[in-house]
């Protein structure tokens, strides 16, 4: 099973399927048990979903930089 470190570093890449079939099992497990990572993945889940309502996908696709970045805002704002 993945550490909440390797999730939160892959988060981004699970997301868009860009992991091999082995650490995408591992971070689902970790996701499945994890209290703390689990409102992580929603909140970015429905940060990408709100920027793809607003149009294009090519043309608002974040940068992976832009995601770890809102990534460790959450993690900052996390109790």
């Amino acid at each position: 099973m993945a550490s909440c470190r390797e999730t939160r570093d892959r988060l981004s890449d699970y997301l868009d399927d860009e992991l091999g079939a082995r650490t995408r099992a591992r971070i689902r497990r970790h996701l499945s048990r994890c209290k703390r990572c689990q409102p992580l993945l929603e909140s970015l889940t429905r940060t990408l979903e709100q920027l793809r309502s607003l149009g294009s996908v090519e043309q608002l696709e974040p940068a992976p930089a832009t995601v770890r970045a809102v990534v460790e805002r959450i993690e900052l704002e996390e109790p």
